[in-house]
């Protein structure tokens, strides 16, 4: 990394002082630069000189052009469009072209150019089918599309339950009569790297996902390559976002290990899987690290003369993620893609690069296989023959920020990009086309694949503004390699915007808002005359919708009043088996609170055989006569409406150290309220029982408060306050509903919901 500083830093320094000897020297660089003009061809700069910057053009007989993208045969030929395409659009600040307020100045170069910092990187199922969250006597994660599993921080096969919580793997043993706690392994060691865990898991192997930095990590020698595949000698991590995959051997619970760490430059966006194949995706944003930054307008011709030339000689670790692999044989490194893997449109669409990695949960960890478009994305669907990855940009208009007046508009217009991967069961994923939506994305749930047909909602305006808003359905074709629209269903909500979506076959349910809930449902039946069927207006919105069968909908959000005030969690019953006419058949609301399978549908649980639905609660007691509550709630959903089972809270976890005894005492109740445990322990008794966190009283002072309480010389009181963590994710295994919070593993009976046991998921 400094050695890597330091060169640049030389570079600078020498066209500085070639700036201000002398103007008309010639700097090595690209056709075209930033007016491109043809090779030797004049152009103006800012003072009237000529620029006369002899320049190579690139030959693009070897770039395969297939309608929207290209691909190149070779490395040579994608080096050339990158350096290209980078030095016609560099300026005095890097790629961003504009000054950046408030960053860091972390390397001074003379009193005019500094180091552009690190901050600017970016960060055959049916698809219509209802998932049950069912497998035979266990539950399995909540997926959009049957048969495409999702990573998520707790799975089972029935016979273990492995949960990620504190940076740790868990493993309790679910197979016998009674459940027991087998041990864990630490995910993010010494370095304390990686978070937002979560994982797959097949057999004796789990494969974990999370993010990650890397600057810590030195230069490793790169793999020797065949071909013309141009790489630096040295594979050089720039402290960016890493994704980070593990490989943990689950063969020994007691002792599991990180058996394998692969590492590349970007940022994980998610993962899908059918079978044992996983394909994860992830961004990366590595070519504006290169550049220098001026300190001021002074050093902007030096900096963007800079620039060029580094832009000009860079190689290809300058724009490709590098990677480096840790395992069992040692560490090796390199750069993903291949060359003949990445791909561009036909429309520049910036130097991101967005990757497919391709694993085989049944074989050891390796590199992946990449497949690469340079575009950016950030929301995935996968449909189990397809992965799409979309991102919603603005389109600017009006004055930007400059250093003289900072006046900065906002952007009234929103578009979709989607990329198009192939994916099978027996070799990489391929990038396929792009297709763009007006409007903007909500979530993955947004899109669907149906009968060859992409469908995608989006709503038109700005998204903090829903004053002349309105939302849509566009059904998109491939043809070639463009996603092409065939069809459209507009003038969704009025004045609001998306709440939810959800694809079902030739359905689909558009819910929005503002102030009252218009949930729409969809005819999709004809691709490229959809229209709207029906439509329903109730109070509140809900954010998640699931259908169940027998023309029934569940939808999860928040209830409001008339002005659009959200009053608490809603779960509501949907009829829509007359899609002209749906109707709510029955609702519960949950005053002053929310559930995290509002926002994400893993939280959510339905459970077909006891026609169950289960989902954390948390309630807050903001009104007089209400008591908070950390926990979760089933129900029985059905025809003949919505009722409440039960509730299960993590607060039954009693550890109590030996020789500790409870105090039953009003007075201290009242001192220290009601919710607090009260009891004489041992002096080496520990101030932390699972989930409660206890404080010791001054034994002396104690016994002068409250002479009525015998405390031996041995003996402390300590008031201990229960912490209730909230609940993030339920399963079922057999008889047994299972919930999971960041600080234990609980189970409670399926039937009456009488606690049976708990595991505490500690950090060690």
């Amino acid at each position: 990394m400094k050695l890597s500083k330091i060169a640049l830093v030389v570079v600078a320094l020498a066209l500085l002082a070639g700036a201000c000897s002398s103007k008309g020297a010639d700097t090595p660089g690209i056709t075209g630069g930033t007016s491109g003009q043809p090779a030797g061809k004049a152009t103006a700069e800012p003072d009237g000189e000529p620029d006369t910057t002899p320049v190579p053009t690139v030959v693009l007989d070897d770039i395969e052009l297939l309608s929207a993208l290209r691909s190149f045969g070779d490395c040579s030929t994608l080096l050339d469009y990158l350096r290209t395409e980078t030095t016609s659009r560099v300026g005095p600040y890097g790629l961003d072209d504009r000054p950046r307020f408030g960053i860091s100045e972390p390397m001074m170069i003379e009193e005019d150019l500094m180091m552009a910092d690190d901050s600017a990187a970016q960060s055959a199922p049916d698809a219509g089918a209802a998932p049950t969250g069912s497998d035979g006597d266990f539950s399995s994660t909540n997926v959009q599309v049957a048969g495409v599993d999702e990573p998520d921080i707790v799975k089972t096969d029935g016979n273990r339950i492995l949960a990620v919580a504190q940076g740790r793997l868990h493993y309790v043993d679910v197979s016998g009569d009674e459940p027991q706690y087998r041990g864990s392994v630490d995910l993010v060691g010494e370095s304390g790297s990686g978070w937002g865990q979560e994982i797959f898991i097949r057999g004796d192997r789990a494969m974990v996902f999370s993010t990650s930095y890397a600057d810590w990590l030195e230069p490793v020698a790169a793999r020797d390559l065949e071909g013309d595949h141009v790489i630096a000698d040295d594979i050089i991590f720039r402290g960016s976002p890493v994704s980070l995959i593990q490989e943990v051997d689950l063969s020994n619970p007691a002792s599991m290990d990180v058996v394998s760490e692969l590492r590349v430059e970007g940022s994980y966006l998610s993962a899908r899987a059918v079978g044992d194949v996983v394909w994860m995706s992830m961004s990366s944003y590595p070519a504006q690290s290169q550049f220098v930054y001026p300190r001021g307008p002074s050093a902007e011709a030096a900096a963007e003369a800079a620039n060029k030339e580094i832009a000009a000689t860079a190689d290809l670790g300058a724009w490709l993620p590098a990677y480096r692999f840790d395992g069992p044989d040692g560490t090796r490194a390199g750069l993903l893609p291949e060359c003949d893997q990445l791909y561009t449109p036909a429309e520049f669409d910036g130097f991101t690069v967005l990757s497919v990695l391709s694993f085989n949960l049944s074989e050891p960890l390796g590199t992946g296989d990449a497949a690469s478009v340079l575009a950016d994305g950030h929301t995935l669907y996968g449909s189990g023959q397809s992965l799409y990855l979309a991102t919603s940009e603005p389109m600017w208009s009006g004055p930007v920020a400059d250093r003289d007046s900072i006046s900065i508009s906002a952007p009234t217009e929103w578009t979709t990009v989607v990329h198009k991967f192939s994916v099978s069961t027996d070799g990489p994923a391929r990038y396929e086309a792009t297709g763009t939506v007006e409007g903007h994305l909500l979530n993955q749930f947004s899109m669907d694949e149906h009968n060859g047909y992409f469908r995608v909602a989006t709503t038109i305006g700005e998204p903090w503004n829903t004053e002349t808003s309105e939302s849509q359905v566009v059904v998109l074709e491939q043809q070639g390699r463009r996603l092409t629209e065939v069809g459209r269903v507009g003038d969704l909500g009025l004045g609001e915007r998306i709440f939810s979506v959800r694809f079902a076959g030739d359905t689909g349910y558009v819910v929005t808002f503002r102030q009252v809930d218009p949930l729409y449902v969809l005819d999709l039946s004809e691709p490229t005359a959809p229209s709207v069927a029906g439509e329903l207006k109730i109070p509140g919105f809900s954010t998640y919708l699931h259908p169940i069968g027998d023309g029934l909908l569940i939808g999860v959000g928040q209830d409001a009043s008339d002005t659009g005030r959200t009053r608490g969690a809603k779960v509501s019953l949907f009829d829509v088996s007359n899609p002209a006419n749906p109707t709510e058949l029955d609702v519960i609301v949950f005053p002053n609170a929310h559930s995290e399978a509002e926002w994400d549908h893993r939280a959510f649980l339905y459970w077909a055989p006891e026609e169950m639905v289960a989902i954390p609660l948390t309630r807050y007691d903001y009104e007089e006569g209400e008591e908070s509550f950390f926990g979760a709630v089933a129900l029985r959903v059905n025809r003949d409406g919505v009722a409440e089972l039960g509730r299960v809270s993590h607060r039954e976890q009693q550890i109590t150290f030996e020789g500790c005894r409870p105090v039953d005492s009003d007075e201290l109740a009242r001192v220290f309220g009601g919710e607090s445990e009260i009891r004489i322990c041992p002096l080496d008794a520990p101030d932390r029982y699972g989930n409660q966190d206890c404080e010791p009283m001054n034994p002396e002072w104690a016994r002068e408060e409250w002479p009525s309480i015998d405390i031996a010389d041995d003996e402390k009181l300590i008031i201990c306050s229960v912490w209730t963590p909230p609940i993030q994710r339920l399963l079922v295994v057999g008889e047994t509903l299972w919930t999971m919070s960041d600080q234990a593993l609980q189970a409670n009976h399926l039937g009456t919901f009488e606690y049976q046991n708990q595991f505490e998921l500690n950090s060690n």
